[in-house]
């Protein structure tokens, strides 16, 4: 400390005197631990959203799908061509299509999905996903979402009624012939088998998933499929994939699984932006605070600025002994922000439970965030890079104090009392 004179100065500027110097440098330093700590929480957590999001959306979609403008004939051919491709490790005929469904008197309107029973595992890991019964989708059977199970009071064993598209144009249309009967379509019944869960709400509460040749029954489809699943050994090689598939396979459409979900995932990370800019300014504010704390410091400690300057200090050394108070509030104040955001993303769901608890209001509804509990991804950088911010703005703060400080002359603050 004694090779170093002008942090010493400093950290006796900053012990407390029980004077109003103190509190408003405790407030500031409050302030820089605030700052660093909601922001580190706000950017933990939202990186964890982005990243279960898209671990849950991968998992319960595709990497890639290939659809046309209408029903594809002949499927095999396609999928012989799609697996010449050396990244692709899966690939599965689906029809994916919304029907009528009629369960314990309530109507609703989900959407039925049909897997090839022999290559839908190399696609998706659908079973991973069952939570009650078993999982044996077919010619009667359905596997249903937990939501839409709990929505349509569903249980294993409850009779589901469906009505296909072609059904309700059978239902609905008109014949020219006369002398010809409507056809009167019956709804095709089945019971639910299982139920799944992915924890992707808009999932759970929409499908109802059965075999390929029943769904395509139901949508009266003959050797046709709405399209084909694509599984990669690498789901961030989904876009090179996509544009050799496209040259290869002209007229079809290639969407990967972030063209599916490009809103969500724009969303997100658009709020995370903003979320991440409005709190910076948090910290801003606290920096504010810390350079009217120095200000105040400079105005008491006008007689010691003097006698520093009198006994040889130069303008600089005074200049750094302001900026190292800055700089040492900075430090605490990131340091305590770090420790104080590691505290609460460790607990963030006790926490979220509580004000939930006392507001009455639960913060993050799983219809809305998709997920039952708080996701965070503890990323150093976003420690590192926040404590950094933090400890930046303290210095700024500090350097206009620092420099009024080193300005002053020795002799006006000689005569302060």
């Amino acid at each position: 400390m004694k090779s170093w004179p002008e942090l010493f100065l400093a950290l006796r500027f900053l012990r407390p005197h029980r004077s109003f110097v103190s509190v408003i440098t405790i407030l500031s330093w409050l302030g820089v631990v605030a700052g660093v700590l909601v922001l580190i929480v706000v950017q933990c957590v939202m990186r964890g959203f982005e990243e279960e999001l898209t671990r849950k959306v991968i998992g319960f979609q595709s990497h890639l799908t290939v659809a046309g403008q209408g029903p594809l004939p002949e499927p095999d051919r396609l999928l012989e061509a799609i697996r010449s491709e050396p990244e692709v490790i899966g690939a599965s005929p689906a029809v994916l299509g919304p029907v009528l469904a009629e369960t314990r008197g309530r109507i609703s309107t989900p959407r039925i999905k049909g897997w090839d029973s022999a290559t839908a595992e190399s696609v998706v890991p659908l079973k991973e996903c069952l939570i009650e019964g078993t999982w044996s989708p077919g010619a009667d059977h359905l596997v249903v979402g937990s939501e839409w199970a709990t929505a349509n009071r569903a249980q294993i064993g409850t009779e589901v009624n469906l009505l296909g598209p072609q059904q309700f144009r059978d239902l609905v249309g008109k014949t020219n012939a006369p002398g010809v009967p409507k056809k009167i379509p019956l709804p095709r019944t089945f019971r639910v088998a299982g139920i799944f869960k992915t924890g992707m709400y808009d999932y759970d509460s929409d499908y109802l998933l059965t075999d390929l040749p029943t769904a395509q029954d139901v949508y009266a489809l003959t050797n046709s499929v709405h399209g084909v699943a694509i599984r990669l050994q690498n789901s961030s090689q989904a876009a090179a994939v996509a544009e050799k598939l496209r040259a290869k396979l002209p007229g079809l459409r290639i969407l990967t699984w972030m063209d599916h979900n490009q809103r969500l995932f724009a969303a997100v990370a658009v709020e995370r932006r903003v979320m991440s800019f409005l709190l910076f300014f948090v910290m801003a504010v606290a920096a504010l605070g810390l350079s009217g704390t120095l200000i105040t410091v400079t105005v008491q400690r006008a007689r010691v600025i003097g006698t520093l300057a009198a006994i040889g200090a130069t303008p600089g050394q005074i200049a750094m002994v302001f900026t190292l108070y800055g700089v040492v509030v900075g430090v605490l104040g990131s340091l305590a922000g770090v420790a104080g955001a590691w505290l609460v993303l460790v607990n963030r769901n006790g926490v979220a439970n509580l004000i939930a608890k006392v507001t009455g209001q639960d913060l993050f509804p799983p219809e809305i965030y998709h997920f039952a509990s708080l996701p965070v991804k503890y990323d150093a950088g976003i420690f590192f890079g926040v404590a950094s911010a933090g400890l930046a703005l303290s210095v700024l703060a500090a350097l206009a104090p620092a420099w009024a400080a080193a300005r002053t002359e020795p002799a006006a603050n000689l005569k302060r009392s």
